[in-house]
């Protein structure tokens, strides 16, 4: 049987070129984000495998994952891919020495590099996004501080949105470092409205990546091709306009219409040289549809079930999982893989045994969709109860499987689980979109009500209070009617916080005061000690001090007398902040920090109450305190003028102290 496929590049000098003057140049240490872009099957991965080829030969580490088109995938998968592989082939000892406390950032997303980590509080949820991107460039960093990191990303246009919110932080941030990003999207995919489109325009227009357009090749490139592929000089000006019509230019799509006329015979090899029957007999499909499905046809019926089950695991997929789901013995599946290699409907991945792949994402495209609904849903249950017996399987798999075969009453306690696994790794976008699916298939009231809950929760930590506050609205009194009152005053926190963002105070208060008379009842707890320290941020922005002093007191109080010291600490932080309110602290020299200073104190827009700027506070990352001598110089200048009260600087409102004592110990 008889492959059809170009064995050489064709076509792309230009860009190759500038591709690889993009490596040499991350090689030297100015790295970036370069983007190939360009319609299904013009050669985006051929152009990028072959500056994998490059990469290697000059002795840089190559790294690669791919986007998946399933409708749920896993946050940040193309860097979990490969990343992950990378941690398989180096010491993560010296790893974890390198990453510092940087690794703990990274213990959701790979558990090996901190096997005892504990489930911890992340605060703020953007200082906790950005604390987690600065540790995946740090990981980054050490894979090519050696010899150089080349990271190939395939199929963009099908990236979550925690992946497009990370390239779009590593666009800044690549620059000076040996470090490489080269991904490939399809950009007939990206109208208006995709997701990725604004980022591509906003990257193109500042010059934050370099974009790469492949256009389909022009009629001598299609020659080339020929001329590669059946070794021959002789291809005729006819022949050549006739397959360049037919083929668009596509190389992908020219590889299959020979293909298809090899195996009709209408191209055919005599024992000097190939020949070819006249134009007019030739019988090509009308699209390349038609020409992989005909190919498919050529396979036995054990052999194209085989394949169809492939299909529905993915452009990628492993031996044993094939083998397994497919319920068919060793020599019957393995023929049915050699047979569609042959066929050029699946290859083997190139760095990693046992796995196959499908030549192109098309191929699986019209494989999977050619099969009716029910027999689709029949494989991906069965894809779902081999999954179920393994271990260490992606909770987000499953969950896909499980709602691909419609089996909503197993797939609902499975998607919740893999939604707050997003949530712990900060995809609240991903979470959101799963719970909103979730929802539309729960009869029952309280679940109904926590899973409303929860898609607030996470919509507002993408920063979409209005949302959030829809969703919030429908689940708090359900809680309620439910009887749960302690975990709907929890929430009624979060709805609290979203009417403050919206500039509504007064319906703020009401949502934390309703809270606050129910926690009180239940006794100390978190949830009071936040809707105290909420209040008196509230009271802060009002200037009632005293009624502000007396809420974070309270909070305090709380905080003492939880267990665990963390929340403690983190309370008497916020209201050493107050007017008249702070602990004694020295230098290294012995002299107190504040001497010499105007006191003063600032606080944020409520997310945290109260923050010093002259006391450095090291257990809370991220947070940033106004310059001294600004804030000085806006309450001086404010008094100056006969206005007393706040100044707001910035995103920090600058309270200046209602006495001039030395702060007094806690």
């Amino acid at each position: 049987m008889q492959r059809v496929v170009c064995p050489v590049l064709i076509g792309r000098e230009a860009e190759l070129s500038e591709l690889e003057d993009a490596l040499l140049a991350a090689n030297r240490g100015d790295g970036q984000i370069v983007l190939l872009a360009g319609e299904a099957g013009v050669g985006k991965s051929r152009l990028a495998s072959e500056v994998e080829r490059r990469a290697r030969k000059i002795g840089m580490t190559v790294l690669s994952g791919g986007c998946s088109e399933a409708e749920l995938a896993l946050p940040y998968l193309p860097f979990l891919e490969a990343l992950g592989n990378y941690l398989t082939t180096v010491d993560l000892d010296q790893v974890r020495k390198e990453l510092g406390s940087l690794r703990r950032e990274l213990a959701h997303l790979f558990p090996q590099l901190e096997p005892e980590a504990e489930s911890r509080e992340t605060g703020d949820p953007t200082q906790a996004k950005l604390r987690l991107f600065e540790a995946i460039l740090a990981l980054l960093r050490i894979a090519g501080q050696q010899t150089g990191l080349l990271l190939i990303l395939e199929d963009l246009h099908w990236s979550d949105a925690s992946t497009r919110e990370l390239l779009d932080y590593l666009t800044r941030r690549l620059r000076g470092t040996r470090i490489m990003l080269l991904g490939t999207y399809r950009a007939d995919e990206l109208n208006r409205k995709h997701p990725l489109a604004h980022h591509i325009q906003a990257w193109r227009r500042t010059k934050a990546a370099l974009v790469i357009d492949l256009q389909p090749l022009p009629p001598d490139g299609i020659a080339g091709m020929v001329r590669a592929i059946f070794d021959s000089d002789e291809v005729t000006d006819e022949f050549r306009d006739f397959l360049h019509r037919r083929s668009e230019g596509n190389p992908f799509v020219l590889e299959e219409l020979l293909k298809d006329a090899v195996d009709r015979g209408d191209i055919y090899r005599t024992e000097t040289r190939w020949e070819r029957k006249n134009l007019d007999d030739l019988r090509l499909p009308q699209t390349v549809r038609d020409t992989i499905l005909l190919r498919v046809e050529q396979l036995s019926p054990e052999q194209a079930d085989v394949l169809q089950t492939a299909s529905v695991l993915g452009r990628s997929f492993s031996y044993p999982l094939l083998l397994a789901v497919s319920a068919k013995g060793d020599r019957s599946v393995q023929a049915a893989l050699h047979a569609s290699v042959q066929q050029q409907l699946l290859e083997e991945e190139p760095h990693d045994n046992g796995r196959y792949r499908f030549r192109h994402a098309l191929t699986r495209e019209a494989i999977y969709e050619d099969m009716i609904a029910p027999h689709r849903e029949e494989l991906h249950g069965l894809a779902a109860d081999v999954l179920t017996k393994q271990e260490g399987i992606p909770t987000i798999d499953l969950a896909f499987h499980l709602l691909a075969a419609n089996r909503w009453q197993d797939a609902i306690p499975i998607g919740i689980r893999a939604a707050e696994q997003a949530e712990d790794n900060q995809a609240f976008a991903e979470a959101a979109a799963l719970y909103e699916r979730l929802l539309r298939h729960v009869s029952d009231n309280l679940t109904r009500a926590r899973l409303l809950c929860k898609t607030g929760r996470a919509h507002y930590r993408t920063n979409d209070p209005g949302r959030a506050q829809k969703f919030f609205e429908q689940g708090i009194p359900l809680l309620e009617a439910a009887g749960e009152e302690i975990e709907a005053a929890e929430y009624r926190i979060d709805l609290g916080r979203c009417n403050w963002e919206r500039a509504r105070p007064d319906v703020a208060r009401s949502q934390y005061e309703r809270a606050r008379a129910v926690l009180e009842r239940a006794g100390p707890s978190d949830a009071l000690a936040t809707v105290y320290i909420r209040l008196s941020g509230l009271h802060m922005f009002n200037y009632e001090f005293q009624d502000c002093l007396d809420m974070a007191n309270r909070a305090a109080d709380v905080g003492g007398r939880r267990v665990g010291a963390d929340l403690g600490r983190r309370v008497h932080r916020r209201r050493d902040g107050l007017p008249g309110q702070g602990r004694r602290r020295t230098r290294a020299d012995g002299r107190h920090p504040c001497r010499g200073r105007q006191p003063w104190a600032s606080v944020d827009r409520g997310e945290r109450p109260v923050q010093r700027f002259h006391l450095s506070d090291p257990d809370v990352p991220g947070q940033r305190s106004p310059r001294p001598h600004a804030a000085v110089r806006a309450v001086t200048d404010r008094r100056q003028a006969g206005r007393a009260g706040p100044v707001l600087l910035g995103q920090h409102l600058v309270v200046p102290r209602l006495s001039r004592a030395r702060p007094r110990a806690v």
